[in-house]
């Protein structure tokens, strides 16, 4: 069975924010993000169905039920196990701004009114269509352990927060503050999404429809993640998942893995705004996020580029152990993710090059270590790369010249025709 997590955004109107007062004009200018989750089938299989159903309601003339959308459900069923929200629990919107009661609601797909003279939440209408069309909605598959995490979280926010009224004065804590800029549906998606270790580019999204207009980069890293998932049972795990997220992100800003033409760049956000006095922090902000989402792009394809190296040799699926080696800034140190010690950061000091896949991540300069479960898909692999025995000088230049490119250290001392294509590409974008 597959599992998916979908995030949709509801353009109630036209978002608009005033950076200089950093307020919203109107309750009616927000968004909403929330989450629905949905398995053995996605959203996309499911609006099939319902338009196969509208066209047999359609031939037996059953009016009632044509215009019946799968996400009216109120109930968990066989496919849908709800839709769920942060948002603030009472009507004072005034109070969002510094900090009201926050609360996680099911049914999310429902806009609810505030009622205080009876005070509790009824349901008003369903959210607009646009919400629920694919454009407004980013589905991504992720595994049964994390869904199963992600439901269990929901559901703890969900019973943390149930005490909040439209009449409640106080939040129940700090984390269940509502505040519309800076803890809102927003963030609570993000938190609730990376705590099961799904990128999202971005820790805050405080600019008005990044998170829309990123949907697309979130899709294209997150299938190449599926490419490695797919591939290692073991970044099923929640603790996998979370592990190849450090990994990914510690190649941030390292020339020799991701490349980021700055001219370009500088075009795409003179798009978004123009560099001057008044729009300098807004301006610096839009840089920074499309720097980090450039740069994330990069490093994704590059790690494509190298797996599909590898599975490109074989005509069947194969299975197998990714190890993520990176260089942790903070230590200074060359460090090794694994399942083995559950994914809990090991020191290295140098790799035995006498192991024929490590010979092969260190002479192609992969940021991994691949251990094919076949031993016979490892030596159709690797068999270029058995040399034997190998003096432990050769061992010693041969690490350090590997370390230095995944601490983005420019290596003038050693030489190799990988190194070369990468200094060259390089070179290219300083060029440009």
């Amino acid at each position: 069975m597959k599992y998916y997590v979908t995030i949709y955004i509801d353009p109630l109107v036209e978002c608009f924010l005033d950076f200089k007062n950093q307020c919203y004009w109107q309750r009616e200018d927000f968004t909403h993000a929330f989450l629905g989750l949905t398995k053995g089938k996605s959203p996309d299989e499911l609006d099939k169905i319902d338009e196969t159903l509208r066209q047999e309601y359609l031939k037996n003339k059953e009016w009632d039920k044509i215009d019946q959308k799968w996400y009216e459900a109120k109930e968990p069923n066989e496919f849908n196990d709800g839709f769920w929200g942060f948002g603030t629990g009472i009507a004072n919107v005034a109070e969002s701004l510094i900090g009201s009661p926050g609360k996680v609601f099911n049914n999310n797909q429902y806009v609810l009114d505030n009622n205080i003279d009876k005070n509790c939440y009824i349901i008003k209408k369903l959210r607009s269509p646009q919400t629920f069309k694919p454009s407004n909605r980013c589905t991504l598959e992720i595994s049964k352990e994390q869904y199963e995490s992600l439901l269990v979280n929901i559901k703890n926010d969900f019973n943390t927060t149930k005490e909040i009224t439209p009449n409640s004065k106080e939040p129940i804590n700090e984390e269940f503050t509502y505040k519309l800029l800076e803890n809102n549906c927003v963030t609570w998606v993000i938190q609730k999404l990376s705590d099961i270790g799904i990128e999202l580019i971005d820790d805050e999204y405080k600019v008005p429809g990044n998170l829309i207009d990123i949907f697309g980069l979130i899709k294209s890293l997150h299938s190449i993640f599926l490419k490695f998932q797919n591939i290692d049972d073991n970044l099923q795990s929640v603790k996998g998942a979370r592990a190849f997220i450090v990994w990914t992100r510690s190649m941030l800003d390292n020339n020799y893995i991701c490349y980021v033409n700055q001219e370009n760049l500088e075009k795409k956000i003179q798009t978004f705004c123009k560099k001057d006095i008044e729009n300098q922090r807004y301006y610096e902000s839009i840089k920074k996020f499309y720097d980090k989402a450039s740069q994330l792009k990069s490093i994704y394809n590059k790690l494509d580029f190298c797996l599909e190296s590898i599975t490109k040799k074989f005509n069947t699926s194969i299975k197998g152990d990714f190890e993520l080696i990176y260089f942790d800034r903070k230590d200074r140190q060359i460090k090794l993710l694994k399942a083995d010690n559950d994914y809990e950061a090991i020191a290295i000091q140098d790799l035995d090059l006498s192991q024929k896949c490590n010979n092969f991540s260190v002479s192609k300069f992969y940021p991994f270590i691949f251990i094919p479960k076949d031993e016979m898909l490892s030596r159709m692999l690797y068999h270029k790369y058995d040399y034997g025995n190998i003096s432990q000088e050769y061992q010693k230049d041969r690490n350090e010249f590997y370390f230095n490119v995944l601490a983005g250290e420019k290596s003038d001392k050693y030489w190799s025709s990988s190194y070369h294509k990468m200094t060259k590409n390089l070179r290219k974008i300083h060029a440009s």
